[in-house]
């Protein structure tokens, strides 16, 4: 046998089978979805730990908001928006009331007097315009001394 002769392969020659073809393709398309899950997950647990930091301070603020004022016979209870990627300061707004367009959480302060002189001051965020409860509400007592 010659092989020289046309039309014989020659095993010398260098090319590609489709066979390596598909294993390589089906080698970088696990590859790619690797990665894109990992960034997609990456960018998930970021916007969960930015919203939950948020709520975490804005549960802080109106707690804090709720020890400075002085004690009232006659409380009312409100609502404050947040504008979690702007630094504005928060909109109070009427107990239930909607928010601003730019407003990502809203939390809504509740007053119950527990027996005379005590009252309990519930904090419940939610997310805006979804409402959708983030947490559990956090409550204080304020006593009139």
């Amino acid at each position: 046998m010659d092989p020289d002769r046309p039309g014989r392969r020659r095993r010398r020659q260098a090319g590609t089978t489709l066979i390596e073809l598909l294993v390589s393709t089906m080698i970088i398309g696990l590859v790619l979805v690797l990665l894109v899950g990992a960034f997609s997950t990456g960018v998930l647990d970021t916007t969960l730990a930015k919203r939950n930091t948020a709520v975490a301070a804005a549960a802080e603020y109106e707690l804090e908001k709720i020890g400075a004022a002085t004690y009232s016979t006659t409380p009312a209870g409100y609502s404050e928006c947040f504008a979690v990627d702007n630094p504005q300061r928060p909109a109070t707004v009427a107990y239930g009331g909607s928010c601003p367009g730019s407003a990502n959480l809203r939390a809504d302060v509740t007053e119950t007097d527990v027996q005379a002189g005590v009252q309990q001051w519930t904090v419940s965020i939610s997310t805006y315009p979804a409402l959708g409860a983030v947490g559990t509400p956090v409550s204080v007592y304020k006593v009139n001394r």
